[in-house]
């Protein structure tokens, strides 16, 4: 497993940002996690750090992620991967976010931690 691992994790509920802290520390060893709570945020966390991972909210304050917003993200940080996270449903979602350059897409239930480890193995195993 890769260590040193940097990860944003946008997302508007603090409880979400735990529990995901949560799982990120328990699957990666020495990684840094950073955590925004809109997306303007995002953008200037973004600018201002370069990031492995960005677990994206597709619900928040100051605009929603659309498929859009991964274009225009992966374009500006072609080496950066976008992991959708949603109480959206996945199915009728995930397809159209990968499309535009999704790496994942994580839904908030109770198979977070499985789809979590699933991607962290995929791209850091």
């Amino acid at each position: 497993m890769r260590e040193n691992v940097k990860i944003l994790i946008a997302d508007d509920t603090e409880l979400m940002r735990l529990v995901m802290r949560g799982f990120f520390k328990k699957l990666l060893v020495n990684c840094y996690i950073s955590e925004t709570e809109n997306l303007q945020d995002t953008y200037e966390k973004l600018k201002e750090e370069k990031f492995d991972l960005l677990l994206l909210d597709i619900n928040m304050p100051n605009g929603d992620s659309s498929p859009n917003t991964v274009i225009e993200l992966k374009k500006v940080y072609p080496d950066l991967h976008v992991v959708m996270f949603t109480g959206n449903d996945k199915k009728t979602l995930e397809a159209e976010y990968k499309a535009a350059g999704a790496f994942g897409f994580i839904q908030k239930d109770e198979h977070m931690n499985v789809s979590t480890k699933e991607i962290i193995s995929e791209l850091f195993g």
